[in-house]
């Protein structure tokens, strides 16, 4: 496929799946060539026709991002037939394969063979350190964990992670880089497992079973705790500032509400394991409400209102 000449800089995507081509996106839109890779030829196919029916979707739903049409847009992206050409001369790599650790370092490994100095190699994972990753690359103190929510386009939220080799420069210009692309990065200090966003998405997740488990409410009801409860400050602010304005600053809420809190965390248990009958009985209350064949109807309703819910913060800064 023909490109037009980039404006900003080529960026490099490894793994067309789901994630690949959405993140292929973010980055157009910002005008940057997208150069693709897969070793799955028919994966780069399948995601170039889901990339251009997205952004011609989203241009005649009137959300499409960046100065560019849908298709300026798309011609920004090229697909390259080794992972060599695709990450020649780019000045950013984004690793979008699927999370096995075998997989994605044999990624990194090659990519480290001919990408430039001052690149940056970000992975996606979600749970796989970085050092991990660089520990036998040349370019050890260029790579980063850049790991984004789905979809990206309208979730803008990136946790970026250093190893314990990467240069503060390459955190800096990874954070520069979403920043100008309208994303919301956070920088965290250090490695630590799940990172930020696991491990408190996995905690309101284990709890959740747990109520389930104990019986304690159905499944129908729990779901609506955030979106008609939690989630609708969330929208907006975070769990440290809501404590803020609960009372008059973090000092007063603790001295308010550390007792029970802490009382509250005692009685959390052990973790659980997400097995056995626990599991069908959740599946059966889930696909009371969602029928499997319904999914991809749901997922696009999903992205419908988290577009529009985009639009009004956009609206509201």
């Amino acid at each position: 496929m023909a490109s037009k000449a980039n404006r900003t800089g080529k960026i490099a995507i490894i793994g067309c799946g789901i994630l690949g081509h959405n993140m292929a996106i973010v980055f157009t839109s910002g005008g940057y060539q997208v150069a693709l890779y897969d070793k799955d030829p028919s994966q780069i196919q399948t995601g170039l026709v889901a990339i251009q029916t997205k952004l011609q979707q989203y241009e005649a739903d009137g959300c499409l991002r960046g100065d560019l049409s849908a298709s300026d847009q798309f011609q920004l992206i090229q697909s390259y037939e080794t992972l060599a050409e695709c990450v020649q001369d780019a000045i950013y790599v984004q690793e979008c394969v699927t999370e096995d650790l075998a997989l994605k370092k044999s990624v990194f490994e090659e990519a480290d063979r001919h990408v430039t100095q001052d690149v940056v190699m970000a992975s996606s994972t979600a749970n796989i350190f970085p050092t991990v990753l660089a520990e036998n690359l040349q370019h050890k103190s260029r790579v980063i964990v850049a790991h984004p929510l789905n979809p990206p386009y309208f979730v803008p939220l990136i946790e970026l992670v250093p190893s314990k080799w990467t240069d503060v420069s390459a955190m800096e210009r990874a954070r520069s880089l979403f920043q100008n692309l309208g994303q919301a990065p956070i920088v965290l200090k250090k490695e630590i497992r799940g990172f930020v966003i696991c491990r408190i998405q996995h905690a309101v997740t284990a709890e959740c079973f747990k109520l389930l488990r104990d019986d304690v409410i159905e499944a129908g009801d729990l779901d609506q705790v955030m979106p008609q409860g939690l989630g609708m400050r969330y929208a907006f602010i975070g769990q440290l500032e809501t404590n803020y304005l609960n009372a008059n600053g973090i000092k007063d809420f603790c001295e308010r509400y550390s007792k029970d809190i802490y009382t509250l965390q005692e009685s959390f248990g052990p973790p659980i394991a997400l097995e056995g009958e626990l599991i069908d009985k959740v599946q059966e209350q889930m696909e009371k409400a969602i029928p499997l064949d319904k999914l991809e109807d749901r997922r696009k309703w999903r992205d419908d209102r988290l577009s529009a819910l985009a639009r009004l913060k956009k609206q509201l800064e």
